[in-house]
């Protein structure tokens, strides 16, 4: 990049030409701020707005891209503080030259203690692309050491690149975010959804915390509610905004953007589940699903306190196996006749839809009788046959 494009960025961030833009970002059940994006604008004396793109990509070719992040960091941690009790947590991007760039994390830190804000009131955005060109083990231990400083990390755009799962799984991140691109269909895609679910469920599988950008309709949003995503921005809620704007807006007792008046619509699919299943756990000791055509299991909870240890995962045939050598005298053939995947499947043939034995183990040295359900069904989409199964120990 040339010396003289360079010193005309420098330039306007000296005559506070580059200015710092805010996206709210919104609750995705109650419609409120909790948090929002810094976006650079280039405004020029006469009111002309440059687009991001039309320099970003120049500076981002070397490390020069670096002055114009830590002027954001900046503009974002001055915002903080201007917000007192008001304020919510606001997410910069990072370009991946940082990862190289030695002592980021005590940059980041002198500039938090100046402004006197909170370490998890700032988020650091690196896009997924920026981390498929860099050292992995670098990345990682970058990553590592921002999150010790207590500053919390979103993977933007995910999605949109070839990041390894077991990468993501790895790294210190808190916050995935949903590359706009899936929502460009309206969520009318079958492929697109489908792809969309696994973005949320493998990001719910590793407790992670998930944001959707560019939301512009109402299906989106239901869509994302329904995905329980737990962020989500966009023309839909409101553009980038000017500072001032930002303030007035994120500082008033806004009342909530989304009707939240049904609290099992509010909480999404997969937080309606989380609610059923805790609920479950305080009732029996062993929850899991099954496809018995597929002759495979997920244990979806096991209660530590009986000691019958069953893989989380694993073949049908293999644990009943296992379960049958620890069957008490008679319960062996009661297990054998009702419980095993061929019992199973002939019941269901028979039309029941429902399975319900008492079987006594010998679980850890001590006889214990578990009553066992079995429920029985067709899975919605193919002909397999699917089945849940809830034990708890019978109480003497």
């Amino acid at each position: 990049m040339s010396t003289s494009f360079l010193d005309k960025v420098v330039n306007a961030i000296e005559n506070r030409e580059i200015k710092a833009y805010y996206q709210p970002q919104y609750d995705a059940s109650t419609g409120r701020i909790v948090s929002a994006e810094a976006l650079v604008r280039w405004v020029k004396p006469n009111g002309e707005i440059i687009s991001p793109d039309k320099f970003i990509p120049r500076l981002e070719k070397t490390d020069d891209i670096n002055i114009l992040d830590w002027y954001m960091a900046e503009e974002a941690c001055r915002t903080i503080h201007e917000m007192g009790d008001k304020a919510v947590p606001i997410a910069v991007n990072f370009s991946r030259w940082h990862v190289k760039e030695k002592d980021f994390y005590r940059k980041l830190q002198a500039i938090l203690t100046t402004y006197k804000v909170k370490p998890e009131m700032f988020e650091v955005e690196i896009t997924e692309s920026a981390l498929a060109v860099e050292n992995l083990k670098s990345i990682e231990e970058w990553a590592t050491n921002i999150a010790d400083t207590g500053v919390k990390i979103a993977i933007d755009d995910f999605g949109a690149g070839f990041t390894s799962l077991q990468f993501v799984k790895n790294m210190p991140v808190s916050f995935l975010k949903v590359d706009k691109a899936f929502l460009e269909d309206n969520c009318q895609d079958e492929r697109g959804r489908g792809t969309l679910e696994t973005v949320f469920f493998f990001a719910r599988r590793l407790s992670l915390k998930t944001i959707a950008e560019g939301v512009e309709t109402m299906e989106q949003l239901k869509f994302l509610q329904n995905m329980d995503c737990d962020r989500v921005q966009g023309y839909l809620f409101s553009r980038p905004l000017k500072k001032e704007d930002f303030l007035v807006l994120a500082m008033i007792d806004n009342a909530p953007m989304v009707d939240d008046d049904d609290f099992l619509k509010k909480q999404g699919t997969f937080s309606t589940h989380s609610l059923l299943l805790r609920a479950m756990k305080t009732e029996y000791d062993m929850i899991m699903f099954g496809n018995l055509y597929k002759n495979s299991y997920y244990m979806m909870y096991q209660n530590p306190e009986i000691f019958f240890d069953a893989p989380t995962a694993g073949v049908i045939d293999d644990m009943t196996h296992n379960a049958l050598a620890i069957c008490v005298g008679e319960s062996y053939k009661v297990y054998e006749e009702n419980l095993t995947r061929p019992a199973l499947l002939k019941a269901y043939n028979k039309g029941k839809k429902r399975v319900e034995v008492v079987v006594e183990h010998n679980v850890a040295g001590v006889p214990q009788k578990f009553r066992t359900i079995i429920h029985l069904m067709k899975h919605p989409h193919k002909e397999d046959v699917l089945m849940i199964g809830f034990s708890r120990k019978v109480e003497e």
